[in-house]
């Protein structure tokens, strides 16, 4: 599960700085940072390696951050306007 949620951090950190097109993102984010987080409970309960979990965890906080900081700056410029 920790591959699979970084793959889709992965992807929502490149989705998320194309202005229309990072919509996508947010449902990247949404099922990316759990599936990161389960896989990361998962790999310390069996006591194996949990990097990729925690780089998809990592990436996934990334790109929501981005993606809040991309809805701010929009609305600031729109309520502008």
């Amino acid at each position: 599960m920790g591959i699979a949620g970084m793959i889709l951090g992965i992807l929502a950190i490149i989705f998320v700085w194309i202005p229309i097109v990072g919509v996508i993102a947010w449902p990247l984010i949404i099922i990316g940072l759990p599936l990161s987080a389960i896989g990361f409970a998962q790999n310390r309960k069996r006591g194996e390696g949990s990097g990729m979990s925690i780089a998809g965890i990592v990436m996934n906080i990334i790109a929501l951050v981005i993606a809040i900081l991309w809805t701010v700056f929009f609305a600031v410029a729109v309520s502008t306007t």
